[in-house]
């Protein structure tokens, strides 16, 4: 079986110059770009709110606001990668046992038809992905799993692609939003205080790599002033620095 990689795709290096995000807001998307600044720093070059509809086309749609970006910045057509967030509307996650022992593919096929029980699909048309839990009790280990509907991640593949650009990796936004808020500058104060422009993250204090998967999505993993700081006009853009980092993870 496959694993599909809706979640694991994503550039591996540390030595990035530019990532961009891309994040669900009220009725468009937030369109976030960082630039590397003075080692180990990366502050934001580009914020744009782009309105209209993923599957539209024409100027009315998110990818000609794409297009429009990724021509300002004087980059070749095909060059840009950007990272997608995932609104939490269309996210399922769950905690699965499973036997201690079971090999990676029997963790998959038990994930993948999980996902698409609590979906209420068909197996093949859930994207998914999945980490070993922390408990084990010596007989059951713990499957930690996140997934959505393929057809989300089609939709927003086809429309960067119409942009010009390519999808680097779709992302739950909560996840995102943890990951800006592990490095930001100065802390969450920031928000509030700064604006986006002059946000500063520190690649430092990115967490490991293992560290921002399934269980990421766990509500104990978000303290009070994370989920607070979401809920204001500054969280899609936090959002979106958060999946632009994800090219540096």
């Amino acid at each position: 079986m496959q694993f599909p990689s809706w979640l694991t795709q994503r550039l591996r290096t540390r030595a990035v110059k530019q990532a961009w995000g891309l994040a669900p807001a009220q009725k468009g998307w937030f369109l976030l770009g960082l630039g590397k600044e003075a080692s180990p720093l990366m502050g934001v070059h580009t914020v744009q709110y782009v309105t209209g509809d993923l599957e539209d086309p024409s100027a009315l749609g998110v990818s000609h606001g794409l297009r429009q970006s990724g021509a300002s910045r004087g980059v070749f057509q095909g060059r840009h990668r950007v990272n997608m967030g995932l609104p939490m509307a269309q996210v399922v996650s769950g905690v699965l046992a499973v036997p201690v022992g079971w090999g990676p593919s029997d963790c998959e096929a038990e994930v993948q038809l999980e996902a698409a029980r609590a979906l209420g699909l068909e197996p093949q048309e859930v994207s998914f992905d999945w980490q070993a839990g922390p408990l084990s009790d010596g007989v059951v280990a713990q499957l930690q799993w996140v997934a959505c509907a393929q057809s989300a991640v089609e939709q927003f593949n086809q429309c960067v692609r119409r942009a010009g650009w390519q999808l680097a990796s779709v992302e739950p936004e909560l996840q995102a939003a943890q990951r800006a808020a592990s490095c930001l500058s100065g802390g969450l104060y920031v928000l509030l205080t700064r604006p986006v422009q002059d946000w500063q993250f520190d690649l430092a204090l990115l967490p490991d790599a293992q560290a921002n998967g399934a269980a990421m999505l766990s509500p104990l993993n978000f303290d009070a002033a994370l989920q607070e700081a979401l809920q204001t006009s500054a969280g899609p853009r936090l959002v979106a620095a958060g999946l632009a980092l994800k090219a540096c993870t």
